[in-house]
């Protein structure tokens, strides 16, 4: 029996995702639930897991391709037999030789690169007929193709489109056509002969190749979709909102003490260890819920209060990225539910085990930096967000307690506000009942 695999719908949203790599090829042996491919949305990456045991027989999109939701993309026979294809999702139309453009005049003994050729574009046409993703339209920018020449490009992906296989073998054939121009001496040109329209390729000029390193010192590495879409959201944060910035010194040696003296019950209990994160989270819960025009959003000249905090965690990711899963109806959990949930967003989301609603509809959002070191971080306001509070590094520091020198815990806080809505006053409030929430943290607390 043959079972069809279809592209998930990840999200309400979601129309559309990218295949980023597949893990396996056709003609290998797959179970139920191990995980063949992983994909991208324009919201979080995932790992897809294969539908029903048995051997992949047919891959029908490559690595690059946007595919729609619910389109078929691999077939798994699950008794181990049938033929073994890699279906080209579209053919590749014939192009007559009258139609293609002229090519430079060559001598006998130079050799002329095979590669797809690209069709003409039609008189008159100036918008893209076909979808690119984020990738192939990086790749074009940094080569300098313009979109004229990128839709003559044929593309081998679902429904005809540019895959990155696609454009980087024209990269290539283009780099490899210069060079060839180069090393051609140039026909004498008659008085009555046109110019050029174009100037012949120099050394100089050559074609820069993708993930290679330059002769002047320079590698170009294009973006993925999530590098593509934080430079995107964070241009536009900061077009958007007038950033603030307030910073508060506090005092976590109470949360130390109780930390260590509850940690090893803490992780027995509840299978995991318990950081210092937490703390942070519950006190910013219980100061949005005192100051509601930080759990807010600005729309027009319109300010909308939030009667829920959903609360957004930003997570590092292995891969360079950052991504802001949120936990919902933050206020309706205590410490331990607000560990346990933190603890469940930030391994999924390193797992690719996030879905769309879970990194959508959040209120405020809390980055935690210190975790590597740093003391004082300035962030970018998550949109529609209007705030967003940066966790320092926690460092033993001499402080003057009652005229007297203590060395105590120490952390900064970094409130980062939209002074559109929120002003000096009230982000200062806010910073300063977090700071007196935390610094009066009773250690003899139980720990539920």
């Amino acid at each position: 029996m043959k079972t069809e695999m279809v592209m998930p719908q990840m999200g309400e949203s979601i129309t559309e995702a990218t295949v980023s790599r597949w893990l396996k090829k056709p003609g290998d042996t797959v179970a139920k639930d191990e995980i063949i491919l992983e994909i991208s949305t324009d919201k979080v990456d995932s790992e897809i897991p294969s539908p029903a045991s048995g051997v992949l027989v047919e891959v029908r999109c490559h690595e690059g391709d946007v595919v729609p939701v619910k389109t078929v993309i691999a077939v798994i026979d699950s008794e181990g037999a049938g033929t073994m294809t890699q279906k080209a999702p579209a053919a590749t139309p014939t192009i007559a030789a009258s139609s293609l453009p002229a090519q430079p005049t060559a001598t006998p003994s130079t050799a002329t690169p095979t590669s797809p050729v690209a069709a003409p574009i039609p008189d008159g046409e100036s918008e893209a007929s076909r979808f690119y993703s984020p990738l192939v339209m990086s790749l074009a920018q940094v080569n300098n193709i313009s979109l004229a020449e990128l839709e003559r490009i044929p593309g081998s992906g679902q429904g005809g489109r540019v895959n990155k296989q696609d454009i980087l073998r024209y990269i290539e054939t283009k780099s490899a056509a210069s060079a060839s121009v180069t090393t051609t001496p140039a026909a004498p040109i008659s008085a009555a002969a046109p110019a050029p329209s174009r100037p012949v390729a120099t050394p100089s000029s050559k074609v820069p190749v993708i993930g290679e390193w330059q002769e002047d010192g320079t590698k170009i590495i294009p973006m993925d979709a999530m590098r593509s879409a934080i430079a995107e959201h964070m241009v536009r944060s900061k077009a958007t909102s007038p950033h603030v910035y307030s910073v508060q010194e506090v005092d976590v040696t109470n949360i130390s003490k109780w930390r260590n003296a509850n940690k090893k019950l803490f992780a027995n209990t509840e299978g995991f260890n318990l950081s210092f994160t937490p703390f942070f989270l519950e006190a910013a819960v219980r100061a949005l819920v005192k100051f509601p025009h930080v759990n807010a959003s600005v729309q027009d000249k319109k300010i909308i209060l939030k009667r829920n905090v959903n609360l957004g965690c930003a997570v590092a990711l292995e891969n360079m990225g950052l991504i802001v899963p949120v936990i919902k109806r933050a206020e309706e959990k205590n410490f331990v539910g607000l560990a346990r949930a933190l603890n469940d967003i930030a391994n999924r989301a390193r797992s690719k085990k996030l879905l769309p609603d879970d990194v959508s509809g959040g209120t405020f959002t809390v980055t935690n930096p210190g975790i590597f070191g740093t003391i004082i971080g300035t962030p970018i306001i998550n949109q529609p967000q209007v705030a967003i509070l940066c966790l320092g590094a926690i460092k033993k520091r001499p402080v003057v307690i009652d005229d007297a020198i203590a060395i105590r815990e120490v952390c900064y806080l970094t409130l980062s506000y939209d002074h559109r809505i929120v002003d000096g006053m009230l982000g200062g409030q806010f910073l300063a009942f977090i700071r007196e929430y935390l610094e009066g943290w009773d250690i003899n607390r139980p720990l539920s």
